[in-house]
């Protein structure tokens, strides 16, 4: 039939919210009438657009939010199907079959309704149980593989319903995407909930490209259109925070790239097929660090507004270039009117970085707050060794203060029902360069999965943006520090440290296996970036096998820190929360034998 006919197909990428079913389904019914204006045979709904993605887990063994989820879909999706046909997803469940502890069995399903009538549910096939997906604990794996036949005004269109990872068949057994071309489908149709993942450094790496490759040759090789439909927004799992980017895709049976959808934005879009083809599009431009940085805008809005127990946003500012890019990100996500920015100096704290700090401030007119510190740590510091000891350690007098920091703004957090961003970049957060219960206090870490080379990146593309220096030049120049003592500065090489963090994290490599790669001199050059000179001029054999040593020491000695850290967005391959699950107790530390 898809020679003979035209298709028009309506894209409706949504923002649903985990658990919201009345709050959803408005979406999902306005995205059909506005279909319908549009003319459009079909309408496509992200994957659990009706119950949300990432679900908290007692809502998966709550039956009345099972049947609930069921109801909206059956007494108000439903009818509002006449004269057109809709793909949803939703949460699909039997009550007759029970799990091992006696709950009922789930499957993550799309529904296929039209003309008021239920045509088909497809449950998910091919489910993901690596990062922070976990489809295995929730989900039975669906196993039919039954296109469905939906009426347009020009005859009947065979579909092959996907669901996310049905598409990624490559390395399962089972193949949904074969199966349905075996069977002569016109269109394959994927609903999902796939996430954000920026590209490393002058690459084009990212999710964004890997969807188009595939989508691309999932086309030419079946010869029909593939269309993939994403979600977009946030969700968590109570440790990360997820970005969905939206981005939705559509090619034709050519392998034509004919829609994409806004990126980090709603979006409904209407795609005509002429005998399987339609007009071609372009690529949209890619810019690596504003994706990431719009990415973590969205991140910090979307956050704000889908918990709904805050009434603002607090930032601390210090002068340095982490704060400075967080108060960035969080103007730009809340505006003036709901962020306020802290400065809280001791006697460490320079002038130029207190000077900064007002600048940044006054550069975005933000309302700035100085408190000074340094009584109260002194204060705290006669009461602990007037009721205990001297203080021996030099750490824990350091520490006291960004304590007693952290001690004001959650303080400030509580009494104003507000917000506490924290500043801590991934490397810092990996080698515990971050204090508990101080500068880690908080309710979300904004740039916890960024290195420190990527918040240089960011903050230079801040000022890019913007056409001048939002962030002062000064900030810039200036040693990073965390100005607890003296003329402290950070005790980091970041251009070596950074790298050798994230191959750690997100290669899975040991010290012995980076030792191996500087010998052989493999290391990759586009992340071992040392302002022109090479690391193997930098470092000697030996140098570097007891820095990787000592770094791989304080990665696993720093655990019990970060799991008490704020949740962290998400915009890499691998992130600390449970993206990388790890252990306090761990006693192998990637011994290095020389």
């Amino acid at each position: 039939m898809i020679g003979k006919m035209s298709f028009n197909v309506s894209l409706a990428q949504i923002n649903p919210k985990g658990g919201d079913i009345a709050g959803n389904s408005e979406k999902i019914l306005a995205g059909i009438a506005q279909a319908k204006k549009d003319q459009c045979d079909l309408v496509v709904f992200p994957e659990m657009a009706l119950s949300g993605y990432c679900l908290d887990e007692k809502l998966f063994i709550n039956l009345q939010f099972l049947r609930e989820n069921k109801r909206v879909l059956m007494e108000r999706i439903l009818p509002a199907t006449q004269e057109i046909a809709v793909i949803v997803g939703f949460v699909d469940f039997d009550e007759q079959r029970k799990g091992p502890e006696g709950e009922v069995i789930r499957f993550n399903a799309a529904a296929v309704l039209q003309q008021g009538e239920l045509l088909q549910i497809v449950h998910k096939r091919l489910l993901p149980s690596y990062r922070y997906f976990d489809d295995k604990r929730y989900f039975t794996p669906g196993r039919e593989v039954q296109p469905i036949s939906i009426q347009t005004t020009q005859g009947e269109v065979s579909l092959g319903v996907l669901i996310c990872e049905d598409l990624w068949e490559e390395g399962y057994d089972f193949k949904p995407c074969t199966l349905y071309r075996e069977q002569g489908v016109d269109y394959l149709i994927t609903i999902n909930a796939s996430p954000f993942v920026g590209s490393t450094p002058g690459q084009r790496d990212g999710k964004r490209f890997e969807r188009a490759d595939l989508l691309e040759s999932q086309a030419q090789r079946f010869g029909v259109p593939v269309l993939y439909l994403n979600t977009v927004g946030v969700a968590d799992n109570g440790k990360n925070v997820i970005l969905f980017d939206g981005m939705s895709l559509a090619y034709d049976r050519t392998g034509q790239r004919v829609a994409v959808l806004k990126q980090f934005r709603e979006d409904q879009q209407t795609v005509s097929f002429a005998k399987g083809t339609a007009v071609p599009v372009p690529e949209p431009a890619f810019d690596r660090e504003a994706e990431i940085y719009q990415g973590l805008v969205m991140g910090v809005r979307d956050y704000y507004e889908k918990t709904g127990i805050f009434k603002s946003v607090l930032q601390t500012l210090s002068g340095g270039i982490d704060s400075a890019l967080g108060t960035a990100i969080a103007f730009e996500a809340m505006g003036r009117e709901l962020l306020e920015v802290y400065n809280l100096p001791s006697q460490y704290n320079s002038e130029q970085g207190q000077d900064l700090a007002r600048q940044l401030a006054e550069n975005f007119k933000l309302k700035y707050h100085v408190i000074p510190i340094q009584e109260m740590v002194d204060q705290f510091t006669r009461d602990f060794e007037h009721h205990l000891h001297p203080i021996q350690s030099s750490v824990t007098r350091e520490n006291l203060q960004a304590r007693v920091r952290g001690l004001i703004m959650m303080a400030e957090s509580n009494d104003r029902e507000a917000l506490l961003l924290t500043n801590g970049n991934e490397t810092e957060i990996a080698l515990g360069y971050t204090t508990l219960y101080g500068d880690m206090a908080g309710g979300l870490s904004v740039i916890g999965d960024l290195s420190k080379p990527d918040v240089y990146r960011l903050a230079q593309y801040v000022n890019r943006k913007w056409g001048q220096a939002m962030i002062p030049e000064e900030i810039f120049e200036t040693p990073p520090s965390a100005e607890l003592r003296e003329n402290q500065v950070d005790p980091f090489d970041y251009q070596v440290v950074s790298p050798l963090v994230s191959d750690f994290m997100e290669r899975g490599l040991s010290p012995t296996d980076l030792v191996d790669c500087f010998q052989e001199r493999r290391l990759d050059r586009r992340h071992y970036s040392l302002e022109g000179k090479s690391i193997y001029e930098r470092y000697s054999l030996e140098e570097f096998r007891e820095l990787a040593q000592e770094l791989f020491r304080k990665l696993n000695r720093s655990v019990y820190k970060r799991l008490q850290g704020a949740p962290i967005i998400v915009v890499s391959r691998r992130a600390f929360g449970f993206d990388l699950r790890e252990t306090i107790i761990n006693g192998w530390e990637g011994s290095v034998s020389s």
